[in-house]
């Protein structure tokens, strides 16, 4: 096994019996990613994780159970924390135990910060499948010739910006329609195989997953939420920092496009709020990751 997977040496004699009666090595690493989902910043989490790996140090406990585990991690985070970091957790971990199918949806306009804030969110909320619109878009263009759907093999502005005699809010919807056929087909595929999945892009039209698989017989858990930049400058300087950091996506499209990508995003709002869907303010200081892990669970206990 590769060395930096091996459960570090000095705890492979520390058990945890998980719900399912097997037995598994205790790590650190686990226990810090699972508490992130309190909205713990990285560093407090493995602090708190550290504690407990104490505790059963000094305690001799060189096996524990799952619930067991669960009670002390929560009674050490309350202590390092808060309590309501610590109710947040016992409810997450409760939503965990369920086994219902989690599928999260981070919708926006290009240049907001999807692919960014996907990545940190699915590592803090345990989610192991991460997909791209724009992955599939890709795939998509292999087997849909441009004569037939011309505006899938351009970007959503740059479809927008092209002369189809058609308002921007038609278009882009007539573009997501075939993304969104492909994203359903593989969130099924995540709800049957009960894997959690993030989806993120801008081709997710507002409420497409929520009515493609509210009737599963797995009953997953879907949340959609619309990320938005509400600061125009702010915006702006996110382009050019892609512009500069990532020279192969040609940030200079997006940025002579720009207000096309504007009223994109507002575009998405309208269709956003039509569909019942929360937007968040990604220049805001709102905890994104308690937005989501209450919208999971609230869906959990309905």
């Amino acid at each position: 096994m590769p060395k930096d997977l091996v459960v570090e040496a000095a705890f492979r004699d520390y058990t945890v019996l998980d719900r399912d009666s097997n037995e598994l090595p205790f790590s650190k690493g686990i226990l810090a990613t699972s508490i992130l989902a309190t909205g713990a910043d990285t560093p407090r989490a493995y602090d708190i994780a550290e504690a407990v790996q104490r505790h059963l140090i000094a305690q001799s406990i060189s096996r524990i159970d799952a619930p067991a585990l669960t009670a002390l991690t929560a009674e050490m985070i309350a202590t390092h924390l808060s309590q309501p970091h610590a109710d947040r957790y016992l409810m997450w971990q409760k939503v965990r135990q369920i086994g219902r199918p989690i599928i999260v949806s981070l919708l926006g306009a290009s240049g907001v910060g999807k692919s960014t804030l996907a990545t940190r969110l699915a590592l803090r909320l345990n989610i192991n499948q991460v997909v791209t619109t724009d992955a599939l878009r890709e795939v998509l263009r292999t087997v849909i010739p441009a004569s037939v759907l011309p505006e899938l093999h351009v970007s959503s502005y740059e479809a927008i910006d092209m002369d189809l005699g058609e308002s921007q809010a038609v278009t882009y919807q007539r573009q997501a329609r075939a993304v969104v056929a492909a994203s359903v087909a593989v969130a099924r595929r995540c709800v049957i195989e009960r894997k959690n999945a993030l989806f993120e892009g801008v081709h997710l039209l507002p409420g497409s997953l929520t009515a493609a698989l509210q009737t599963l017989p797995e009953k997953p858990i879907v949340v959609e939420i619309l990320l938005v930049l509400h600061d125009r400058d702010l915006h702006n300087r996110r382009l050019l920092h892609r512009q500069v950091a990532e020279s192969g996506r040609d940030g200079s499209r997006h940025l002579a496009r720009f207000e096309v990508i504007r009223n994109l995003q507002e575009t998405m709002r309208s269709l956003a709020t039509r569909a019942g869907i929360r937007e968040f303010d990604i220049g805001s200081e709102g905890d994104l990751t308690q937005l989501i892990a209450r919208e999971i669970v609230d869906r959990a206990f309905e």
